[in-house]
């Protein structure tokens, strides 16, 4: 069988990392929105449309973020499963190789 990236270790990896970055933005986005555009005075130079369009965007991505790093844990966890029931045993091997080397003689 070749050697595959798609391991169920780097995959549960990219889960839990995807799930922590979206619950975080989702966490503090609101603090940094307030913090960047509730600034006291009217110079601050920030355009509440580019403030407005730059929340749409991190919020449809945070909630995209966060259920795709957790459907792939529970794909890391399938693909672990999967591959376990998939991997032949030592003895089976034996047998298989021992049958073959008698209808050789």
């Amino acid at each position: 069988m070749p050697n595959s990236r798609l391991q169920p270790k780097i995959v549960l990896w990219w889960g839990i990392a995807l799930t922590v970055v979206g619950t975080l933005l989702i966490i503090f986005l609101p603090d940094i929105a307030y913090y960047i555009g509730g600034s006291r005075d009217s110079a601050a130079g920030v355009d509440q449309g580019l403030l407005l369009g730059f929340d749409l965007v991190v919020r449809i991505i945070s909630a995209v973020v966060t259920p795709l790093g957790v459907v792939l844990i529970g794909v890391s966890i399938v693909m672990a499963y999967v591959r376990q029931l998939l991997r032949p045993t030592l003895g089976a091997m034996v047998t298989a190789r021992t049958e073959s080397t008698r209808r050789d003689f």
